[in-house]
């Protein structure tokens, strides 16, 4: 075999694999319905901020974190389950505007997804909410604003001006949210609008078979 082919061969053989975008990284998540275990860890903090979820390894700007998970409901489904709900569940309603109307994810079932347990900061967060739209249906992600070192936490802005964690260590909190759900991000009349275009992106089957051979 000549010295050229085998050359090749071994270098094929220990070449490192190339780095999936972003965009797909999602997509593999949403539609897997998984959390990157390898990259996330769930952690107690304290009787204040409960759980929060940190980096077991550095995170570079612009990467996919996490999917916001949950029961995706109509404006009339999330005003008469938030009418039922104990104010700890309703913290966990996260509603958004999408094609003109309001949608929620209700995420108030534990079902040990790390999305729903990202706490809130608005001073200097280190991700931000973007939808993906995965075959016709919109999915909220989290993507790292900065480059995020190990053993930082996961963080974004819930939005709203007078969550009292913000400024009341002393309030009892869920997550980062407050158990009497007072964060107007999270009520009736206050949603997050996901509907800009720079924080959208499209995505079918077809066109994701299509990326991974361009990853």
């Amino acid at each position: 075999m000549a010295a050229k082919e085998v050359g090749a061969k071994l270098k094929h053989k220990f070449e490192m694999p190339r780095r999936i975008s972003p965009l797909h990284d999602a997509f593999h998540h949403i539609t897997s319905r998984t959390d990157k275990t390898d990259t996330l860890d769930v952690k107690y903090i304290n009787a204040v901020k409960g759980r929060g979820v940190f980096a077991k390894r550095t995170i570079s700007k612009g990467q996919f974190v996490a999917e916001y998970r949950g029961d995706m409901i109509d404006d009339a489904e999330y005003q008469r389950r938030r009418s039922l709900y104990h104010p700890m569940c309703a913290a966990f309603m996260f509603a958004f505007k999408w094609r003109g109307k309001t949608w929620c994810i209700d995420a108030s079932q534990e079902d040990e997804s790390f999305g729903r347990l990202v706490n809130d900061e608005h001073r200097g967060p280190n991700c931000r909410i973007k939808r993906i739209d995965v075959n016709g249906k919109p999915h909220l992600c989290l993507f790292a604003v900065d480059d995020i070192k190990q053993g930082e936490e996961i963080t974004y802005d819930y939005g709203g001006e007078d969550c009292p964690w913000r400024t009341q260590m002393t309030s009892p909190t869920v997550s980062g949210v407050a158990l009497d759900g007072s964060c107007p991000f999270l009520s009736a009349n206050q949603t997050f609008d996901a509907a800009g275009p720079s924080d959208s992106q499209q995505m079918t089957s077809t066109t994701a078979h299509d990326m991974t051979s361009g990853c």
